[in-house]
């Protein structure tokens, strides 16, 4: 008889050699159990979109989530083997959404210029940017000594007046003095340069294609909600069973965190947009007025904080008047964020972080999710996306070709802006400005920026036509006169106060 130590010793000795399960030589099955057969005819049959969507809101039916819990789960009893690994999939493929911001492109400061130019288009930009951030952050991508590049379209330069405007250095002889000529020389040039610009009226036969394009960003917003409405009904997410519109919580969370982080990403605190158009002709200004360049302020800028009361006087000459049919635009940015700006980018940076982990979270806990449901979505909702940066890529290089829209200038200080926008304001041209109109220096009328159509479709709106307001007001006038009303010539009185 064997000893027990010898037996137990023999036992523990033995190798036993065993094969990962997806190695194990396996026998076609012959026949299948019921519940086996079940499972394949559930993956063979074909998807009726119908009865799965009805099915996802049936079982949201009932008066508390614990109902609905319980619905889903004798929903998913009836399903097989192979639909569980198929809905598990789904829910995986679902998650590349959240990092759907990231495939579409890093920012660029086209991006930005199409905010600048079209805010509209901008702001579908944002709305098709399925959360990634549009906008650079760098000061550097904002470089107005580089040309702007659109993908091999003709680039946007500032025009060269007379040579290339020096950048602003403080020297280590004669100190603020040289510093300030510097400033004061760059100023001039950067007028000229504005001033030539404004000899250019091309462009306007681009505005139809710019509508047109924006047309097709509202068609690829709808492209995005509709396979969502029909994928988000008929799934159902277990921690949140009774709604059914978690697809569009989603998207409307993730695009008003996109829209703040690129409303507070660009670099400048401190930013003044001037719209700038030829003078309109046929217009005599009553040159005793006090000019925005009036001496007693430091500068045109300081003078438009101020908004001082003026009556405002217009004579209409009797040529033949006519006003500029296009426009275009003026930035001046002042380098560098103020701690608020620096906190609410650190807050979007935040909110992104979170709503990303949120959406990762969300789409995975996606059930009864159909594979052919997610690849619809995925195959709608990426290439839209896709297609909405490239439209707002062609929006400014379509613009860019006839005329050049923009031209940005940073500088170091607000009094250094002041100075670039006196030198700007000094010139022969119509200006607007935060709601003001200003001809030849002189402020005409004002209006609350929230009013003016060029908040809104930017270079789309023509300047403001100051030769019809004139008329409107001469013909009243005469009116008046009819009736024993007694004005001089042809001058227009009105007094109004300035909009701050």
């Amino acid at each position: 008889m064997a000893k027990p130590t010898l037996v137990l010793r023999s036992l523990f000795s033995y190798t036993r050699v065993v094969s990962a399960a997806n190695t194990v030589p396996f026998a076609p099955v012959q026949t299948l159990e019921p519940k086996q057969a079940t499972s394949v005819d559930q993956e063979e049959g074909e998807l009726d979109f119908s009865n799965w969507v009805n099915r996802g809101m049936a079982i949201r039916t009932g008066g508390s989530i614990h109902e609905c819990l319980g619905n889903l789960t004798a929903a998913l009893d009836l399903v097989g083997k192979l639909n569980e690994f198929e809905y598990a999939g789904a829910a995986g493929a679902l998650t590349l959404l959240p990092t759907a911001g990231a495939l579409l492109g890093a920012p660029t400061r086209e991006m930005w210029i199409v905010y600048k130019l079209v805010p509209i288009a901008g702001l579908l930009s944002m709305l098709l940017s399925l959360g990634g951030s549009i906008t650079p952050s760098n000061v550097g991508d904002y470089d107005p000594d580089e040309p702007f590049s659109y993908g091999g379209f003709m680039p946007t330069n500032a025009v060269t007046a007379t040579g290339r405007a020096p950048k602003s250095r403080r020297t280590s002889i004669g100190g603020d003095d040289v510093e300030h000529l510097e400033d004061h020389t760059g100023a001039q040039k950067f007028a000229e340069e504005v001033r030539q610009r404004a000899d250019d009226d091309s462009g306007a036969g681009t505005y139809l294609r710019i509508w047109a394009a924006m047309a097709v960003q509202l068609c690829l917003i709808v492209a995005f909600l509709i396979p969502m409405y029909y994928a988000q009904r008929g799934s159902v997410i277990t921690w949140w069973c009774r709604s059914w519109p978690w697809m569009w919580f989603w998207y409307c969370l993730v695009t008003a965190v996109a829209i703040f982080d690129n409303l507070v990403a660009a670099p400048f605190t401190k930013s003044w947009t001037i719209r700038v158009s030829r003078t309109p002709t046929g217009l005599i200004l009553d040159e005793t007025l006090r000019k925005i360049t009036d001496p007693r302020y430091p500068n045109a800028l300081e003078y438009i904080k101020a908004g001082p009361v003026m009556n405002q006087r217009l004579r209409v000459s009797h040529v033949a008047t006519s006003y500029p049919r296009t426009c275009f635009y003026v930035v001046i940015s002042v380098q560098g964020i103020s701690p608020v700006h620096a906190a609410a980018q650190v807050l979007a940076k935040t909110g992104s972080v979170a709503v990303y982990a949120f959406g990762t979270a969300l789409f995975a806990s996606a059930t009864i999710m159909s594979i052919s449901i997610a690849l619809m979505v995925l195959c709608l909702v990426l290439p839209a996306g896709v297609a909405g940066r490239v439209i707002a890529m062609w929006i400014v290089s379509s613009m860019s070709q006839q005329n050049k829209p923009i031209l940005h200038k940073m500088v170091r200080s607000e009094e250094e802006a002041g100075r670039y926008f006196h030198a700007i304001a000094e010139l022969d041209l119509q200006l607007e400005i935060k709601g003001h109109v200003i001809v030849n220096g002189s402020i005409v009328t004002s209006r609350h920026s929230w009013f003016t159509p060029a908040t809104y479709i930017g270079l789309l709106a023509k300047p403001f036509d100051v030769v019809s307001l004139a008329t409107k007001t001469t013909r009243g006038l005469a009116t008046s006169n009819s009736h024993g009303t007694f004005y001089t010539g042809s001058i227009i009185r009105w007094g109004h106060s300035l909009l701050v």
